[in-house]
């Protein structure tokens, strides 16, 4: 699958949705992350990261590894912008370089270096 907002090589990050099938694709990349809790204006991380992507049918999950935490989940469909995270829904934007996840107080800022 390519991936419009990075390099065919490189990817941005995903819950955990049951999928029936196994991934068809599975690609991993060091990116630049950015959390932040929006409603206090505090950055919670700022630094490297590790996005892993894996597709099956037309699920999307993508896996961010900041640090030494467990790695956040997403899923979703790609072009769609309503993803999940656990229990939350999840605003997912696309974009040339990188793409952005928003829910709750929380947004995650994903760059490909």
């Amino acid at each position: 699958m390519r991936m419009p907002f990075l390099k065919a090589s490189a990817i941005l990050p995903a819950v955990v949705i049951a999928l029936a099938a196994p991934a068809t694709a599975q690609v991993k990349e060091t990116a630049t992350c950015k959390l932040t809790n929006t409603a206090k204006g505090t950055t919670l991380f700022e630094g490297p990261c590790r996005v892993k992507q894996s597709q099956s049918g037309a699920n999307t999950t993508f896996s961010v590894k900041m640090g030494d935490t467990e790695p956040f989940m997403f899923a979703g469909q790609r072009g769609s912008s309503n993803w999940m995270h656990g229990p939350d829904r999840t605003q997912f934007t696309d974009l040339p370089n990188g793409g952005i996840f928003r829910w709750g107080d929380f947004a995650l800022v994903v760059a490909e270096n």
